[in-house]
């Protein structure tokens, strides 16, 4: 019975074809002289689309001769179900049964964009990127920028309590995002990228040292922003030192961020600024990261240099001099810099 209704179809489909013209499957469009769009379009099928309503959309944009014909066809040969959502790309020159293929084998265009996130970008300027590049806008990856449930999966989170800003966790690399992607999808990238380069050998290294993961980033943050990259585990050491000695850690960096300002050195005025980001006027490691480190950062922050010096600076050359106490900084400065 089932073999004569499908004898029947075709039939039918045969008869119609001979009606309506072999065209108005197995030509294109635009060798039907159909009016309409001639070059190639972009064509969306939403989620729970039919092959009749898709069908009769691709009819309406000049696209297929015949939509009827279309189905009838897709139904006679079992393939009227299945079809993909998403976004495609079609024009006249393709015909009925290849659009009928593409439709089924789910060949959407690729609405991805590249995004590139560098070495010590704060939240904020990820924030404006992921904004101007159409993907999310600021303010929603702002907000999703913070531990919450959406993140206890990542065993590298556990110590973070809910609300605490997910900065210094969100990996700076190349991106490939689907613009409207939610916020919380995009913060779920960074973290799974920041695991996979960070790596399980790194990540128990920072675990078994006296110090928290979000400590070890918050100095990387100052690191990424303060070194040149082939110093970087004897600035973290210089760091480290001061820090071991109660000392302040005087980093520009950390006024620049308190400030949102960005100069190559704060006035003295900023340096008196109270913000508990200013480490000229408060000792330690401030509440949290400056940025978001790269993994040279990290492992000279993970890793610092054994030495005895307490000052550093950079030439005009950028080669950095190190000094172990104030009266060899000052010479250094008077020698290079003034």
């Amino acid at each position: 019975m089932k073999k004569l209704s499908a004898v029947l179809l075709l039939l039918l489909l045969l008869g119609s074809v001979a009606i309506w013209g072999y065209r108005s499957l197995f030509v294109s469009a635009a060798e039907a002289n159909l009016p309409g769009p001639k070059s190639g379009i972009v064509f969306e099928v939403p989620r729970g689309s039919t092959l009749r309503s898709t069908a009769a959309q691709l009819e309406a944009r000049g696209l297929i001769p015949n939509a009827q014909v279309l189905v009838l066809y897709a139904r006679v040969f079992g393939i009227d179900a299945g079809i993909q959502a998403g976004v495609y790309a079609f024009d006249a020159t393709q015909r009925p049964v290849d659009i009928l293929d593409d439709l089924q084998s789910g060949n959407i265009l690729d609405q991805s964009v590249v995004i590139t996130v560098p070495e010590g970008f704060t939240k904020q300027q990820i924030a404006a990127r992921l904004d101007a590049a159409g993907i999310v806008p600021a303010d929603e990856f702002s907000a999703a920028a913070h531990m919450s449930s959406a993140y206890r999966d990542y065993a590298f989170l556990s110590e973070l309590e809910d609300g605490i800003s997910l900065e210094g966790f969100l990996f700076p690399e190349t991106y490939r995002l689907i613009p409207g992607t939610l916020g919380t999808d995009v913060v779920r990238s960074m973290l799974s990228v920041f695991a996979r380069r960070t790596g399980d050998e790194l990540l128990g290294s920072i675990a078994a040292q006296d110090r928290s993961l979000r400590e070890v980033l918050t100095l990387a943050s100052i690191v990424e922003r303060e070194s040149p990259p082939e110093d970087v585990h004897e600035i973290a050491g210089v760091f480290w030192n001061r820090i071991q000695r109660r000392m302040r850690l005087e980093s520009d960096a950390t006024v620049n961020y308190a400030l949102g300002t960005s100069n190559l050195q704060p006035t003295f005025a900023d340096t008196l600024v109270d913000h508990p980001y200013n480490t000229y006027r408060f000792a330690g490691l401030p509440p949290g990261p400056i940025g978001n480190p790269g993994l040279a950062a990290i492992r000279g922050a993970a890793e610092p240099a054994t030495h005895n010096y307490l000052f550093f600076l950079h030439k005009p050359t950028r080669e950095t001099v190190f000094s172990h106490n104030f009266s060899q900084h000052l010479a250094a400065k008077a020698r290079y810099l003034d």
